[in-house]
């Protein structure tokens, strides 16, 4: 592998970085060099130091071996991993090779920064490709997105493993026109759009897994996504709104499972918006907005602003109630405008529409329980509509940043595994979360 590239990297790497709780390995007291100091373009940078031992494994080695992770990717073949030594990468990496694998060494000390100024973090457009272990902060647009619109063909495989993203102005991670993808251990924080965003893809077959996202105008996003996504064991939390599921302005949404979630404290005002209209939702923990079939299943839903669950039409207006959803066996409580609430306008008796067995939960409006018995005997729904205003916002650079997090153990030994089929669990074996 050659050691520089002699392209002019638009990275910086700044800072003294003294990873102390990192153990070196037994007879490895030095730690390894990052790198000499001079960029490919002559430039004198202060090289981190770090603790960090040298890495058991073949890899492609940023910056030791490339300066820039741009560089390093167009150098990669499938089945490569490209490896990240501690530092702040400012650059937008465009991912067009399948099934390599970009890996930080260590998640909370390999920044991808945009430093407010740079459109996107990584786009990936080839399959198979896995990020893994790193922090992805401060782009005006995505952290990272998955884009598939572009070819018109989707995006097979992909998979975000300890992936951080913080502070941008769109969303954390976007999957569009993406197919089995995994998002799992991902923290997102700050985001104007969400945290998680799905959309235009038709046969999404897409999870997500033990994630949390907090301070966006909304946690996760779901969003003209047919063929199945479901989101397990994961939180959504002091966001504008905690999870949307709508029909897209031309593409329905099919076959969402929410299971074994917390979706908690959403209503926050300090967090950022990109769409005042998003508000429609604001202080509601999961609006199902038109869809067909969703399942609200095992979660904990308790004290968003106002109201827990919200059956609705889409945002946009494009669409009619929800067809055949299920909310069942949850806990939802604490809400002051419902922890069901059943905003149905279309006035068409929909036997499949199912709210049962929910701990605690209070179903609006008055006498609603009857138009959602699980049946034939459903009733026709009351009219009732769900309206909001937009409410005050901050700037997205002015969110909380997220704290250290626990990353990948064996990041510098652990094989490169591009990414897979997704095979989500069964919704009927979702148990509750402990609060």
């Amino acid at each position: 592998m050659p050691l520089l590239s002699p392209r002019t990297a638009a990275v910086l790497v700044v800072g003294v970085l003294a990873l102390s709780s990192c153990a070196s390995r037994e007879g490895d007291n030095i730690g390894s060099a990052i790198f000499n100091g001079t960029t490919p373009d002559g430039v004198q940078v202060e090289p981190p130091i770090t603790t960090l031992p040298i890495p058991d494994i073949d890899a492609i080695r940023v910056p030791l071996d490339f300066f820039s992770v741009q560089d390093a990717v167009d150098s990669a073949q499938p089945g490569d991993l490209i490896l990240i030594d501690p530092g702040v990468y400012t650059e937008e990496v465009v991912v067009d090779v399948a099934d390599i694998v970009i890996r930080g060494r260590d998640r909370n000390t390999v920044f991808i920064d945009g430093l407010h100024s740079a459109t996107t973090g990584i786009t990936v457009i080839a399959d198979g490709v896995a990020i893994e272990n790193m922090t992805v902060r401060n782009y005006r647009g995505d952290g990272i997105i998955v884009d598939g619109t572009a070819q018109r063909v989707p995006v097979n495989r992909f998979r975000a493993l300890h992936v951080t993203t913080s502070n941008t102005g769109q969303n954390g991670i976007s999957l569009r026109n993406t197919t089995n993808a995994e998002i799992r251990q991902g923290w997102l924080s700050g985001h104007a759009g969400a945290g998680l965003e799905i959309s235009d893809c038709t046969a999404c077959a897409t999870l997500i897994t033990k994630t949390l996202a907090e301070f966006s105008a909304r946690g996760f996003s779901i969003v003209g996504a047919g063929g199945g996504v479901s989101i397990f064991s994961s939180t959504s939390r002091n966001n504008r709104t905690g999870i949307v599921v709508e029909d897209g302005p031309l593409q329905r949404t099919t076959d969402v499972v929410l299971a074994s979630n917390i979706v908690l404290n959403n209503g926050f005002t300090t967090s950022p918006n990109i769409n005042p209209a998003w508000d429609t939702s604001f202080g509601t923990g999961i609006h199902i907005g038109g869809t067909i079939s969703t399942q609200v299943v095992a979660n904990r839903i308790t004290g968003n602003t106002r109201a827990g669950v919200v059956l609705s039409h889409n945002i946009a207006r494009t669409s009619g109630d929800p067809i055949a959803p299920v909310v069942e066996r949850n806990v939802v409580v604490a809400h002051p405008e419902g922890d069901v609430v059943l905003a149905l306008l279309d006035g068409v008796v929909d036997p499949g529409l199912c709210v049962r067995d929910n701990e605690g939960s209070v179903v609006r409006p008055q006498g609603a329980e009857s138009s959602a018995v699980c049946g034939q005997t459903n009733t026709a729904p009351i009219s009732f509509e769900w309206t909001g205003q937009p409410r005050s916002t901050i700037q997205y650079e002015n969110g909380p940043l997220p704290p250290g997090i626990d990353g990948m153990i064996e990041a510098d030994v652990a094989p490169p595994i591009p990414a897979g089929p997704v095979v989500p669990p069964a919704a009927a074996s979702a148990e509750v979360p402990a609060a």
